[in-house]
């Protein structure tokens, strides 16, 4: 009798063991099923490019010039006769042979050097990089089904970027065929004096430019100006500030070009002296 009632207890433990076992996955699957979500949560979305880190945008005032077209318009007005930068030729819009050569002593080749041109100081391409229009492209310059980038499509589909192009502080007449000469090389010093281009104290060699002594503090204050103005460029760097510096002491500001920037101040809006050429203001009287 015993014995029976254990065989009984033994096989209501093993029955109470099936129905938990067979209980517990289905439990299990209930608890582990994800909530149903509408389509529109689990439909995957563009990642986001990262922000420029370098492209900071400046304010701008209403005066700035909003491209580089407008800006040669105005400077082709206030500027319409002067002396130009690399070799001080004298040079009148006005008039059909516009540059006077045998004042200055230089020698041309070709179209451009019978033309004057607005030349970036600052290369339009060192700071254009910076842009992820002038690196990557943007949609709005795509032409026949190809992606096109570099300036023009900078130009057209950034406002900082054809704002800084404009910049008429940046901008200086220059011979046409010096200006071509230049390129987008950085200013420096080169050996020798292979005058190229006649009397014109100008070299081109190794992929840098050196101009004539008498303009390397306008030169180097531009530098300085555009990189105060337009943060985050670059523009100053630890391989021409050295050189920079070195200029702006060897040639100060004169007359001349206290009253271009005071004249450009005018038409633009903003100051020239800011940052490290604050410490000028004063004595330019502004």
């Amino acid at each position: 009798m015993f014995k029976k009632l254990l065989r009984i207890l033994a096989l209501g433990i093993v029955f109470i063991g099936i129905f938990q076992y067979l209980k517990k996955p289905g439990q299990e699957r209930e608890t582990e099923r994800p909530p149903v979500r509408d389509k529109a949560e689990t439909r995957p979305t563009a990642k986001p490019l990262p922000p420029e880190k370098t492209a900071q945008t400046p304010g701008f005032s209403s005066r700035h010039p909003r491209d580089f077209d407008e800006a040669k318009s105005i400077l082709k007005k206030v500027y319409a006769r002067g002396k130009e930068i690399y070799c001080d030729c004298p040079y009148d819009l006005g008039q059909k042979d516009r540059i006077d050569e045998a004042a200055c002593g230089y020698k041309g080749h070709g179209n451009r050097s019978k033309r004057i041109e607005w030349e970036h100081v600052v290369p339009a391409s060192v700071f254009g990089q910076r842009f992820r229009e002038w690196k990557e492209g943007h949609p709005d310059c795509e032409r026949r089904g190809r992606k096109e980038k570099g300036r023009e499509c900078a130009r057209a589909t950034s406002e900082v970027f054809a704002r800084m192009e404009a910049d008429l502080y940046n901008l200086l007449p220059s011979l046409g065929e010096l200006n071509a000469a230049r390129s987008n090389y950085p200013f420096g010093e080169v050996g020798g004096e292979p005058r190229e281009f006649g009397r014109c104290d100008f070299e081109v060699e190794h992929k840098v430019a050196e101009p004539r002594r008498e303009i390397r503090g306008d030169l180097a204050r531009i530098y300085f100006y555009m990189d105060a103005r337009y943060p985050g460029f670059d523009i100053v760097n630890k391989k021409n500030e050295g050189l920079l510096s070195a200029w702006d002491r060897e040639d100060p500001m004169d007359e001349a070009e206290r009253k271009r920037v005071h004249q450009i101040k005018e038409i633009q809006g903003n100051s020239f002296f800011i940052g490290r050429l604050s410490r000028l203001a004063t004595a330019a009287s502004e």
